[in-house]
């Protein structure tokens, strides 16, 4: 099964990052193809759930997934979205989100990504297009959650 770890600090605190983690940064965290558009958004608490439409211009699918997890305390905010109805032949698709407190005006951002599909190759070859999904957040975490001192 494919997992990765990425991870952004940004130059916010710990509760600005979480204030900000809503359906106005899901958009703005899209990347430009797919186009994405978000048919619900709860939020980001255990049983919340979130579909997103992707259009390929030819072709539209949907995304579905349910926050399975959530946890917070003074140094950390964690959720998990696990997929219900996830394109490409993904057969599972889990997602930690966690937010750590670094210090007082810091916090990193980390996603940990696990899918699997029904076949090995088809995994790694769904590895660098999901792997660059992720990665492509990381200057708009910075960009979008930079706390104004």
């Amino acid at each position: 099964m494919p997992n990765f770890q990425i991870t952004c600090r940004v130059s916010a605190s710990l509760p600005y990052v979480w204030s900000q983690f809503d359906q106005n940064l899901l958009a703005k965290l899209a990347p430009p193809l797919p186009i994405a558009r978000i048919i619900q958004f709860d939020g980001c608490q255990v049983n919340d759930k979130v579909c997103i439409e992707l259009d390929f211009l030819l072709y539209k699918t949907r995304w579905n997934s349910e926050i399975t997890a959530y946890q917070a305390d003074a140094t950390s905010y964690v959720f998990v979205d696990e997929g219900t109805r996830v394109p490409f032949g993904i057969k599972t698709w889990r997602h930690e989100h966690r937010i750590e407190s670094i210090s007082v005006h810091e916090s990193a951002i980390i996603d940990k990504i696990q899918f699997q599909t029904n076949y090995k190759l088809l995994d790694w070859l769904l590895f660098p297009l999901i792997w660059g999904m992720i990665a492509y957040r990381l200057p708009l975490y910075k960009k979008y959650l930079h706390q104004p001192q």
